[in-house]
């Protein structure tokens, strides 16, 4: 019994090897990760969300304005730009890092409880596990992230390079002996959880109000029996106001996307939401075609002209 027990840690103690050759994707797809596991990659992909939310909303804005005409196009254009550029920038820089790496050919890696062994073609280095004590998974690689907040040490282990599908466990353990997972502080605790909670049906009640206003907002001109003849033409506000009302419904499920039971109950409110927005959608289509008019009139036949002052 004794010699079979050794036998069995002796197995499952031996070490990892990967095999690879690291590419484009690896690199960018390790650099987002690295985004999403730093407070200043989080912040600053919500930073660039807000500014392309921004935006958006003024360039749905600027038509109704008296000044329309001297909307500044130009400063929207390279706001959207900017947030392309900064979007495509974990690409840019895996190709430079790709130019490093394709130098050194073919990787080995072997994996113990004492470190990595890293060998290429020209070199060969041992990695303690205090150099890269947090780690990340994906669905394709293992990173692993320096202790540093900003995490500027990378490495990266693609799961191809593993001889079978079961080594990827045994790596996984060797890791959770020796490392502390990168999301592990992400996974919501009771009080975060409460607050998340009551977040994500603040949003709902928000989006809510929003598909309302837009809903409304539009009922004069959409009733020309109750309210004949010439309207102030609100479709573009209650347009914004239905766009505006979609990432709310959005933000709310993304907050207990892992909370199991939350998620359950406001995807079913979000549902019922969202039957108030696409009710307003309805209402509000037919007039979109006058988006920059001032006065809109219903005739007879439904159809909906667009007159400016």
């Amino acid at each position: 019994m004794a010699e079979g027990r050794e036998s069995t840690d002796a197995v499952a103690e031996r070490p990892v090897e990967l095999a690879y050759r690291p590419t484009v994707d690896d690199l960018a797809a390790a650099i987002r990760t690295r985004a999403k596991s730093t407070g200043a990659g989080r912040f600053r992909r919500r930073l660039l969300i807000y500014t392309l939310v921004v935006t958006a909303v003024g360039v749905l804005l600027s038509p109704l304005g008296d000044g329309h005409r001297d909307t500044p196009w130009h400063l929207y254009l390279a706001t959207v730009a900017f947030v392309a550029f900064m979007t495509a920038v974990p690409r840019l820089q895996a190709r430079r890092l790709h130019r490093f790496s394709e130098r050194q050919g073919d990787f080995r890696a072997v994996v113990d409880d004492t470190g990595i062994c890293l060998t290429t073609a020209h070199s060969s280095t041992t990695l303690d596990w205090h150099l890269y004590p947090r780690y990340a998974e994906t669905p394709e690689l293992f990173v692993l992230l320096s202790a540093d907040k900003s995490a500027v040490g990378v490495g990266v282990l693609p799961k191809r390079g593993l001889s079978n599908p079961e080594d990827a466990d045994r790596l996984r353990a060797i890791f959770g002996r020796h490392l502390v997972r990168a999301d592990a502080d992400r996974t919501p605790s009771r009080g975060r959880a409460v607050g998340r909670g009551a977040g994500s049906v603040g949003l709902l009640l928000l989006g809510l109000v929003l598909f309302f206003f837009a809903y409304a907002a539009v009922r004069k001109a959409a009733d020309p029996d109750a309210f004949p003849g010439l309207q102030h033409n609100i479709a573009p506000v209650s347009a914004v106001a239905l766009i505006l009302g979609l990432p709310a419904v959005a933000g709310a499920w993304w907050g207990v996307r892992r909370m199991k039971v939350m998620r359950i109950v406001t995807a079913v409110l979000a549902a019922a939401v969202l039957l108030v927005g696409g009710a307003a959608l309805y209402r509000i289509g037919p007039m979109l075609h006058c988006w920059g008019s001032d006065r809109i009139a219903r005739g007879p036949d439904g159809d909906y002209a667009c007159y400016d002052f």
